[in-house]
C-alpha cells in the first residue's frame, strides 16, 4: 500500500508540474478569455491546458484533454470524457456515461441518468455522485458527499472513500415496482483499501460484497 501511495505522489506531481507549466506560458488575456462552447448537433472538444467556460451538447459527447478546465458541462446524448488533470464544476449527461481519468479535480457533482461513471487515482468530486440506471466505479477516489444509484452497481477500489451516504434509492414507478421480481439485482462491491465514512441507505434488496477490513457506517435497510 505504501508502494502504491508512493507512486500515487510521484504521478500527481508530475501531472500538476506539466498543468502549472501550461498555465504560466498563457498570456493574462488568454486566460481572461473563458468562452462558452454549445451545440446541438457534434461533440465539444476541449485541447490540452486549454481553459473554457459551460459546455453543453444535445447530440454529440464532450471531451476535456489533459489539464484543460471549464465551468458546468452537460449533454444530452453523449458520453463525458475528462482526461488527467481537468478541473471541472460539474458535469451531467442523460443519454451517456463520464469517464474521469487520474487527478481530476471536481468542484461539484457528477450526475447521469442512462450511463456509468468510471473515475481513476487521485480524483476529487467536491459533492456528489449520482446515476439512476448506471455502473459507478471508483479506483482511489475521494467524494465528500453522498453516492448514489437506483438501479445500477457500485464499486469502490484502491483506496476510494465517500464522505456522505452511499445511497441505493427504490423503485417509484408502478411499472418498475409490477417487473421488480425480474429485474437483475443489483451489486456493491467495496473492497479491503476503501471506505464509506457515514452510513449505507438500501431501499430494496441488492448483494452486499464488503471486505471484512474496509470501513463501513450502519447499513440501514427501508424496504
Amino acid at each position: 500500500m505504501q508502494a502504491l501511495n508512493h507512486n500515487l505522489h510521484l504521478g500527481t506531481a508530475t501531472l500538476l508540474a506539466l498543468c502549472l507549466g501550461g498555465y504560466l506560458l498563457s498570456t493574462p488575456a488568454e486566460a481572461a478569455d473563458v468562452r462558452d462552447v454549445s451545440k446541438v448537433n457534434g461533440g465539444v472538444r476541449i485541447d490540452a491546458e486549454d481553459g473554457v467556460g459551460n459546455l453543453r451538447s444535445v447530440n454529440g459527447g464532450i471531451d476535456l484533454q489533459r489539464c484543460a478546465s471549464a465551468q458546468a458541462i452537460s449533454t444530452v446524448n453523449g458520453g463525458i470524457v475528462l482526461a488527467d488533470a481537468v478541473t471541472i464544476t460539474q458535469a451531467e449527461t442523460v443519454n451517456g456515461g463520464i469517464r474521469v481519468g487520474r487527478d481530476v479535480t471536481v468542484k461539484g457533482s457528477l450526475k447521469t441518468v442512462n450511463g456509468g461513471i468510471h473515475t481513476e487515482s487521485g480524483t476529487v468530486i467536491e459533492e456528489q455522485v449520482q446515476t439512476v440506471n448506471g455502473k459507478i466505479q471508483l479506483r482511489n477516489t475521494r467524494v465528500a458527499a453522498d453516492l448514489q444509484t437506483a438501479n445500477g452497481d457500485i464499486e469502490l477500489r484502491d483506496g476510494s472513500v465517500v464522505e456522505g451516504d452511499l445511497i441505493v434509492r427504490g423503485s417509484h414507478s408502478w411499472f418498475d415496482r409490477f417487473f421488480a421480481s425480474t429485474r437483475r439485482t443489483s451489486e456493491i462491491t467495496i473492497d479491503s483499501s476503501s471506505s464509506v465514512r457515514s452510513d449505507i441507505h438500501l431501499y430494496r434488496k441488492i448483494d452486499l460484497h464488503i471486505a471484512d477490513d474496509a470501513e463501513v457506517g450502519d447499513i440501514i435497510e427501508h424496504y
